[in-house]
């Protein structure tokens, strides 16, 4: 047989966990736009989060002078350099009152979704059961399933309360034999925008506690509440910070709150088993970000609450600003989200049978406007349309005028 009549050994292969993934929500509009920027279209592009401004110059003269040091281009301690691991704890302490042991109780990740994805790897098996929101950021569902276990979806939208909609899935669960492992949630929430109260994360954290599953809660957007200056963490939510330790871990990040997605910081904190056995995983996978970042890190979460409370309010403003747009536009039902740099739209009546990614698409090819169709972040979420909040108001003005020719096409 001539060799180019064999298969390739690498077609002979199966790779069941890349396989059993669909597309990544962020890419699956991306031929799309690719042919839009191909034919000369202005395209204004409110599909990906990722902030549209430089991190402020004091926290890069951190980085550029740590970069001047020899020392910092060796290997590093994979769990974090000490620097930023005390400046996560004072973070904490200055905002939530809440202690941590930098050693034992802290680890830092290759941003947020490195954080939980490597967790679920460290502490998910085949056969364990993961109760996550429905719609939800992609980690949330998938990073679970990577790891072999079954994912239980609980709803995520405004009609139900976050821990009665634990309840139920953890109930479902349980009517079938079955026992959660873990429950992650997210407050404020991707991408529905929804914030929750001290309170209401307090009954969370109780029924997770009461159910006897350990708890992951991603804090990603913890300066992007707009009716609170700080969101609420689950160790300052009014249970006793000691209990909360016992089985829960808390992930943050500073993409959002200092413009610094690419740096790829973020940090989990919480249960001293739960850490040690994602710093022990990690030992394995990587030696860390590059130090100069973690040194600049450290200065902003010591140095930087101003400069995250005029991103809150730069994203406050956007949203209010591409709400009543949209309204104008007649996009009916749209509200403001009460946090994160999100809108939440609910599909127009015209697509509402046709679906999500099919609304984008078409929002895409006729009006150059990119979004991300609802159901990349869920089954919950094909009746929806997320905007990234990434624009100012009068590029978003551009963007409501041409929506509003391309509902009027619809009507």
């Amino acid at each position: 047989m001539a060799c180019r009549d064999m298969p390739t050994i690498a077609r002979s292969w199966a790779f069941p966990r890349a396989d059993s993934l669909p597309p990544y929500a962020f890419v699956t509009t991306d031929a799309a736009k690719a042919e839009a920027l191909a034919a000369g279209a202005d395209l204004i592009d409110l599909g990906l989060g990722n902030p549209d401004r430089p991190p402020p110059p004091a926290i890069v003269e951190v980085l550029h002078a740590g970069a001047n040091v020899a020392e910092n281009h060796r290997y590093h301690p994979g769990s974090g350099v000490p620097e930023l691991r005390q400046a996560i704890c004072g973070w904490y302490q200055r905002r939530y009152r809440t202690t941590f042991d930098a050693e034992k109780e802290v680890v830092v990740c290759l941003g947020a979704k490195e954080g939980i994805s490597h967790f679920c790897f460290a502490a998910l098996s085949p056969g364990d059961i993961v109760v996550s929101p429905d719609p939800c950021y992609p980690i949330h569902a998938s990073g679970p399933r990577i790891a072999g276990a079954e994912v239980e979806p609980y709803e995520a939208r405004a009609a139900i309360a976050p821990a009665e909609a634990v309840a139920q899935a953890l109930a479902r669960v349980e009517a079938r034999g079955g026992r959660a492992k873990l429950v992650i949630a997210n407050y404020p929430q991707n991408p529905t925008g929804r914030g929750v109260s001290r309170a209401e994360l307090m009954e969370l954290v109780r029924v997770v506690q009461q159910s006897g599953a350990l708890l992951l809660h991603d804090l990603a957007y913890a300066d992007l509440d707009f009716r609170a200056r700080f969101a609420p963490s689950i160790f300052d939510c009014g249970m006793p910070e000691a209990e909360v330790k016992e089985f829960a871990v808390e992930v943050c990040s500073l993409s959002k709150s200092y413009n610094m997605p690419g740096w790829r910081v973020g940090f989990v904190v919480g249960n001293r088993r739960m850490v040690g056995a994602l710093a022990h995983m990690k030992s394995y996978l990587d030696y860390g970000g590059f130090a100069p970042l973690q040194h600049a890190a450290a200065w902003a979460l010591t140095h930087g609450d101003r400069i995250a409370s005029d991103l809150r309010d730069l994203y406050r403003a956007r949203a209010a600003a591409l709400v009543e747009g949209l309204r104008e536009a007649g996009w009916a039902d749209v509200a403001e989200p009460s946090s994160t740099m999100f809108v939440w739209a609910p599909l127009p009546a015209a697509w509402r049978e046709r679906g999500s990614m099919a609304a984008v698409k078409s929002l895409i090819e006729r009006a150059h406007v990119a979004a991300s169709p609802g159901v990349c972040f869920g089954p919950g979420g094909d009746g929806y349309v997320r905007f990234a909040l990434i624009e100012d108001p009068p590029r978003l003005r551009e963007a409501c005028e041409r929506i509003r020719r391309w509902l009027a096409e619809e009507a």
